[in-house]
């Protein structure tokens, strides 16, 4: 939210942003406080401004961003998956990390992933059995890419298969800000017999740099009731079931279009 505004602005003063975000002081504070740490805003006289335009944000800063939005898809992306022994791979991103969530207490399941945090989520309960792959971290979202990791999921059939998406549209598919991000997701979709790709509505109509993976490899997107009706008509048109969980006015929590 606060990098929205700085997409407008050179520079704001900080004693403005609750008012102009509608967010409480702490959770300005808060939020400056990691952006100032990962290098994407700088402070000075009680101003700050973005540090660089554009691109991926730490996945600790995209959990705050559609929350509620994201974590009623995590629920329904969930229920699509039934409730039987099933190998699954989940992928990475704040949005699949609710999908975790909902899964963590399922029996008999085993979930193979590159998502340090979406293992994480999955072992609180200690219900499911988890699989982490190999590969290089990545700081910015706290996946493993690489070799090592690809060379994991290619050992596996999954039943279902579980990413995310930094855009998404009918004409390019889902796609990611990194390329060995996109390279994990589509192993993933590729050994599967069911894909789901869920994605906030404000990744809709948003083409990043990597492509993921085309539409006819995907079965599933779930979104928020908020997504654009002309683009939910255009992914149906394409064959892709598209689910919306409806997200009530008012309740939606901060939300943010572009870095």
């Amino acid at each position: 939210m606060v990098l929205t505004l700085l997409a407008r602005r050179e520079e704001v003063h900080v004693r403005l942003l609750p008012a102009l975000l509608g967010v409480s002081g702490a959770t300005v504070r808060r939020d400056l406080a990691v952006m100032e740490e990962t290098g994407l805003v700088r402070r000075s006289y009680g101003k700050i401004a973005a540090a660089r335009r554009g691109g991926e944000l730490p996945v600790n800063l995209r959990r705050s961003q559609n929350l509620e939005a994201k974590r009623r898809i995590g629920a329904l992306a969930s229920s699509l998956i039934p409730c039987r022994p099933l190998t699954v791979a989940l992928g990475g991103g704040s949005t699949v990390g609710f999908v975790a969530r909902s899964l963590a207490g399922r029996s008999g399941l085993k979930v193979v992933t590159n998502s340090l945090d979406t293992a994480t989520s999955l072992m609180a309960r200690q219900v499911v059995d988890v699989v982490v792959t190999g590969g290089s971290a990545q700081p910015l979202s706290n996946d493993l890419v690489g070799e090592a990791a690809e060379k994991t999921l290619r050992s596996y059939r999954f039943d279902f298969a579980v990413v995310g998406a930094d855009g998404l549209g009918p004409e390019f598919g889902p796609t990611r800000y990194s390329s060995r991000g996109a390279e994990i997701d589509r192993v993933m979709l590729e050994q599967a017999e069911h894909g789901i790709v869920v994605v906030d509505s404000s990744k809709l109509g948003r083409v990043q740099e990597a492509k993921t993976a085309d539409m006819r490899s995907i079965g599933t997107v779930v979104t928020d009731s908020q997504a654009n009706a002309e683009m939910v008509a255009a992914l149906r048109r394409v064959g892709v079931r598209t689910t919306l969980v409806m997200i009530p006015s008012g309740v939606t929590g901060p939300r943010m279009r572009s870095a």
